[in-house]
């Protein structure tokens, strides 16, 4: 019986099985070809069955049944890239199907199984899954991800409020600064009240500043609310 795997840790791990199992064989030789690491299994005594296995796996203390899922989910399983987390596990028979997934329920894990297939869904199932076999290297990708991902979210948030309020600004302004040149245009500013007209004048010889710099151009004399007041004072008065 032959093994092959990229990692030599999935090879240690069907080893490590195999004497858990009591698997008896006459030698195990171990082989690398270009990059892919092979398991032979020369001369096995007894009969590798799955009923065999399923027996000793029931007597398990947790911890080897957690080193049994990582050997089945090392055998058969994938996890999709995002942005769908999705963990499946194929099985070749119903027996093997049901026994996993009975073991899965033992751990509390969710997840569904059909058409030879336990399937995990969502990240916080997987990580769970991933934990609890100890695939800590896998697991820490997945709380990596999530972590840049809730950063790029809340940055993207962020972004888009301060796109939102600068338009809005942006719009009251060209709102304010259409109606003053009207007021100048039809000598209507001349007639505002002293306070009133210097702080449009302010406003159309710094068009663009926001009040706050606005206001330090006044020398101290208005302050960003007493600015804000007197625009909207004059909008209030002469605007449609």
């Amino acid at each position: 019986m032959i093994f092959s795997s990229k990692e030599i840790f999935v090879l240690r791990k069907i080893l490590n099985l195999a004497n858990k199992l009591q698997i008896l064989r006459e030698q195990d030789v171990v082989a690398k070809e270009k990059g892919n690491y092979f398991l032979e299994m020369k001369d096995i005594k007894d009969n590798f069955s799955f009923e065999k296995i399923r027996k000793k796996a029931k007597s398990f203390a947790q911890y080897d049944k957690k080193a049994f899922l990582r050997g089945v989910f090392l055998g058969c399983g994938i996890i999709s890239t995002p942005p769908s987390y999705h963990l499946e596990m194929r099985f070749e028979s119903e027996r093997g199907l049901d026994f996993v997934s009975r073991m899965l329920h033992t751990f509390k894990i969710k997840h569904s199984a059909n058409l030879l297939k336990i399937y995990i869904k969502g990240r916080e199932n997987i990580k769970k899954f991933l934990f609890g076999i100890k695939a800590q290297e896998s697991y820490l990708l997945l709380e990596e991800d999530a972590v840049i991902k809730e950063v790029a979210n809340e940055a993207n948030r962020k972004a888009n409020f301060e796109y939102a309020n600068l338009e809005r600004q942006t719009k009251s302004s060209s709102k304010t600064l259409s109606l003053l040149e009207s007021l100048k245009s039809n000598g209507k500013l001349e007639k505002l009240r002293e306070d009133l007209k210097e702080v449009a004048i302010y406003k159309l010889t710094y068009p663009f500043l926001p009040l706050s710099e606005l206001a330090g151009k006044t020398e101290g004399k208005y302050t960003k609310q007493s600015i804000y007041y007197r625009l909207k004072k004059i909008e209030k008065a002469y605007g449609e």
